[in-house]
């Protein structure tokens, strides 16, 4: 596919900000280009023709817009915010979950503090999803899990899936993953003893990032944290959290 224009390259960025509240910035056009390019090129369309296809099929924009999210992530992330878990966090919502380590991370390390929660895994993209839902991972995402862990909750794969591990039951049985666009659905009435959203609010701008702070710890319990990950902050946004230490916050 040939470069996008300036007046298809500000189209995409309008689409992808009014469906996902992610602001893509001039120096994402190459990756913009790229991503669209695959699709492009299946399709056998150019980008203008692509343009009106996920304008009018809600199918094909769901697939354009797991086609841009970046879903970077693996096990034990960040794992210095766990110590806020305890047995009084019964419910735990894992808002941004991409293809499913942080929600199994967190279900592991609560069955070794030993308890057993309830986890809502939340993404906006489907492929992610259905990854975490199959709860299968390449070898080389389980480099930051201690031994003891690995060989309790996870299966070593065979056959085909050689070089692949699986997580136990065990602990697929806590994690429920659904979709869930922060920026448009609404929450169900559940409230939730501690939210993670880490490492997605940096891709939104204030107005955006307003909005989903609010709509999340709308059903958080009062006196209750909120994770975001290491490189984000809520500074300049307003908000009704208290900043403990970075990537923390409480509802007061």
């Amino acid at each position: 596919m040939k470069q996008l224009t300036k007046r298809q390259f500000k189209r995409y960025c309008d689409i992808v900000y009014n469906e996902s509240g992610i602001k893509l910035t001039e120096e994402k056009r190459e990756l913009l280009n790229a991503r669209i390019g695959k699709r492009t090129r299946k399709l056998g369309v150019q980008a203008d023709k692509y343009l009106s296809m996920i304008e009018d099929d809600p199918v094909e924009m769901n697939l354009f817009l797991d086609a841009i999210s970046t879903n970077h992530t693996f096990f034990f992330r960040e794992s210095d915010s766990f110590k806020y878990l305890n047995q009084s966090c019964k419910n735990i919502w894992c808002a941004a979950s991409s293809s499913g380590e942080e929600p199994y991370t967190l279900a592991t390390y609560c069955l070794e503090s030993g308890f057993a929660p309830s986890i809502l895994a939340t993404d906006i993209s489907d492929s992610c999803l259905q990854k975490g839902r199959r709860a299968i991972y390449p070898q080389k995402c389980i480099t930051n899990i201690p031994k003891t862990t690995l060989r309790r909750y996870f299966q070593k794969g065979m056959g085909k899936w050689e070089n692949h591990v699986r997580v136990k039951q065990s602990i697929r049985k806590l994690v429920t993953f659904e979709k869930f666009n922060l920026l448009k659905d609404s929450p169900s009435s559940k409230i939730f003893d501690i939210i993670f959203c880490r490492n997605v609010m940096i891709y939104f701008d204030k107005p955006t990032k307003e909005a989903v702070v609010d709509k999340l710890s709308s059903v958080l319990k009062h006196g209750s944290y909120f994770i975001i990950g290491g490189a984000e902050s809520f500074s300049g946004i307003n908000h009704n959290l208290k900043y403990i230490e970075p990537s923390v916050y409480k509802k007061i």
